[in-house]
């Protein structure tokens, strides 16, 4: 995937052992400190056959950010081996009525990027889609306001929103946009085939291709002296209410 800022640090037991179980592929290296009691993060480093190096001064890069809350645990990840490749994961891909996707539509914000992650993860989404263009990439804030869950949620490399929302179609899938002035209430749709969610950019929501291409356009209720909620907000809402139809699907390894 383009753009993607090919390292970052993750700081935390959590984060960290959430990589390690679920993308160890992605991890370099650890640095833990040598005081610390962290045999389970140990383990499961050795068993990935990733490095092990005592924290200290001198292992303290100056790209390390000093600040950083660790715990005395630390991890080097390489982003862009978090992200998958379309064709490879499709293909592989078990499609049943409790299958959704997500797919990214020119959102710019990493915090809202890494929010939508962690919803999906929350909810029992399959994956998460996210174009090369357009779109804020896979990066250090991205993973940390995931809280870890760009680890465990697929990530998925797409060249287009629109060619693969075609795609998806062919393979059974149908496709909702939220859109604020929708006329259909996401309270009363009935999610009874495999789902892709399209949010849009902060500013200007799917763009009119996109929009186009959606078998349902979906809107939240809301309180009309209220503005629009924030595009992960809302995205946080409809994944609810499609796992509220789903139950199942919150019991699947992803």
């Amino acid at each position: 995937m383009k753009d993607i800022a090919p390292k970052t640090y993750i700081y935390g037991k959590h984060a960290l052992m959430e990589a390690l179980r679920n993308s160890p592929h992605a991890v370099e290296k650890v640095l833990l400190a040598p005081q610390g009691e962290d045999k389970e993060v140990r383990a499961l480093a050795k068993s990935a056959n990733i490095s092990v190096i005592d924290l200290s001064p001198k292992t303290m890069l100056h790209d390390i950010d000093s600040s950083a809350v660790h715990q005395g645990v630390i991890g080097l990840v390489s982003l862009g081996k978090l992200v998958r490749e379309y064709r490879e994961f499709v293909e592989g891909l078990k499609i049943g009525p409790d299958s959704s996707l997500v797919i990214l539509g020119e959102i710019q914000d990493p915090q809202n990027v890494g929010a939508i992650i962690r919803s999906a993860a929350a909810f029992g989404v399959a994956g998460v889609l996210i174009p090369e263009h357009n779109q804020a990439p896979i990066t250090g804030t991205v993973v940390k306001v995931s809280a870890g869950m760009a680890f465990r949620v697929p990530l998925v490399s797409i060249g287009n929103v629109n060619t693969t929302a075609r795609d998806l179609k062919e393979r059974g899938f149908w496709i909702y946009g939220l859109q604020g002035d929708a006329p259909q209430n996401i309270a009363t749709e009935k999610f009874d085939a495999p789902a892709v969610f399209i949010f849009g950019n902060e500013a200007t929501g799917i763009r009119l291709k996109t929009r186009e291409l959606c078998d349902i356009l979906l809107s939240i209720p809301m309180n009309p002296g209220c503005e629009s909620l924030n595009v992960s907000a809302s995205a946080a809402v409809a994944l609810y209410a499609w796992s509220a139809q789903h139950p199942r699907a919150l019991k699947k390894d992803i």
